[in-house]
Order: structure tokens, then C-alpha cells, then sequence
């Protein structure tokens, strides 16, 4: 878990997945490449996100994928960053469900937005515990007592989604560089 990263899930194609999250966050979309190696994905999103070497107001995602699930991952925890955008998001593609990771400033988040309402929040940032919402079917029977990076990665899971420990291995991914629309 060494890397920062977030990524969001939704029931439905890449393709409408991407559509809505430019729409939602108000991006355009600048470039496309596919790439099957994690590393080159990697590669692409930090040459293309303004917090590594890319333009001002740029930013990399990678699309995969899982059984029923199309998800979009970055490497710099923006979408963590957007309750907003994510509400806007969930207003057209229905269920969404967030994580974000950063082991080096002990960074964790969690949400789960519905139709344009977020339902379930759990962020913790500066040693400091967001806790709103109603619990998701993985907390019951729970008492929440610390909310962390394990917790934020269980609750990811309980939705049959891949692990944040280890790097996805199962592409192709499509890899998009995008701008903010001004």
C-alpha cells in the first residue's frame, strides 16, 4: 500500500463510466492509450497529473474492468477530493463506491453515493475522523472504533473489488489524460 491512490466503482460499462465522470468533474478528455502492464499505467498518470509532471489543471486516469463493476483509478487522490463530483457522478450512473489510500501521511477514505447522495462517509486525514452517513452492510454488527487505511480497504472489498495491497494486475486498462474545463 505504498502507493497514493483512490478509485471509484460504479455498475456499468467504461464507457459510460467515462462519460459521466468527464461531464460530472468537467473535464475534457485530452488522450487515450491501453495499456496491459500496471507500470506503463503508472507511467502515463504521472506524466500526464499536474502533481508529477504534466500541465497545470491536468490529471491521469486508468479504467478496468471487475465482474460487474467499471472502475477508474489515479494515483493522486483527486476524486477523494470531490464529494461534489462524486454526487454529480452518482446522479448518472447510480451506486457509486469510493476509496482512497495513502500510507505516507496516513490518509484513508471511504464513501458510498447514491443518486446523487452521499450515504456513507468515513475519511481519515491530519489524525482526524469524518464519520457521516449511515453504515454500508459491511460495518453491521461493527462498532466503529478507529477508522483507517485496513478499514477503508475491507469496506472496498465487501463490494467484491480488488485489494489496494497489491497492484491490479488484470487489464487492459484504458488510460485517459484529461484538462478542467475552464
Amino acid at each position: 500500500m505504498g502507493r497514493a491512490r483512490s478509485a471509484v466503482a460504479a455498475r456499468t460499462t467504461i464507457e459510460a463510466l467515462q462519460e459521466a465522470l468527464f461531464t460530472a468533474l468537467s473535464v475534457e478528455k485530452k488522450a487515450i492509450e491501453t495499456h496491459d502492464d500496471f507500470y506503463d499505467v503508472v507511467g502515463f498518470c504521472r506524466s500526464n497529473s499536474d502533481e508529477y509532471e504534466g500541465e497545470d489543471g491536468s490529471s491521469a486516469w486508468y479504467f478496468w474492468k471487475v465482474g460487474e463493476w467499471a472502475i477508474v483509478g489515479d494515483v493522486s487522490l483527486k476524486f477523494c477530493h470531490d464529494q461534489t463530483g462524486l454526487e454529480r457522478l452518482s446522479a448518472s450512473v447510480g451506486e457509486t463506491i469510493v476509496a482512497g489510500l495513502d500510507s505516507s501521511f496516513q490518509y484513508a477514505y471511504f464513501s458510498s453515493v447514491t443518486n446523487g447522495e452521499t450515504r456513507r462517509l468515513l475519511v481519515l486525514e491530519d489524525d482526524e475522523i469524518t464519520d457521516e452517513g449511515f453504515p454500508v452492510t459491511a460495518e453491521r454488527g461493527r462498532q466503529l472504533e478507529e477508522f483507517g487505511e485496513e478499514e477503508a480497504e475491507r469496506l472496498w472489498t465487501s463490494y467484491k473489488l480488488p485489494t489496494f495491497e497489491y497492484d491490479p494486475m488484470e487489464g487492459p486498462f484504458i488510460c485517459v489524460s484529461v484538462k478542467t474545463v475552464d
